[in-house]
């Protein structure tokens, strides 16, 4: 990861599996690993380009059936320790007022931040 990508805003490790999908297709692109209310680390089963834009959505919690919409763009990708397991972190570049408003609260509400 370079670091000239800092974080502005805490990270909130997620307890429960959120799977994110591409908004297009409908393919699964892996599920998040941490979130914030600016971006979040995807927990890939492939590598995904550095400095790519996707449209993603995702739940927001167990029996949710209400998604997140985001655009994101991928900042870094680094292999993870497990076989055809990557790390992906995305910076959020576009989300409507309302999903903001949700991942706002649900930020807000989780318990472990990430150091």
């Amino acid at each position: 990861m370079t670091q000239s990508h800092k974080r502005r805003s805490a990270r909130k490790r997620v307890s429960q599996v959120i799977m994110v999908t591409n908004s297009f297709s409908g393919e699964s692109v892996g599920r998040i690993g941490n979130l914030s209310m600016e971006g979040m680390m995807l927990i890939a089963p492939k590598e995904m380009p550095e400095d790519h834009f996707f449209q993603v959505a995702f739940a927001l919690g167990p029996g949710t059936s209400n998604k997140v919409e985001v655009g994101i763009q991928s900042l870094w990708c680094d292999q993870a320790r497990a076989a055809n397991t990557h790390w992906v972190g995305c910076k959020i570049i576009d989300i409507s007022p309302e999903d903001q408003s949700a991942l706002n609260r649900w930020v807000e509400q989780a318990a472990e931040t990430v150091r």
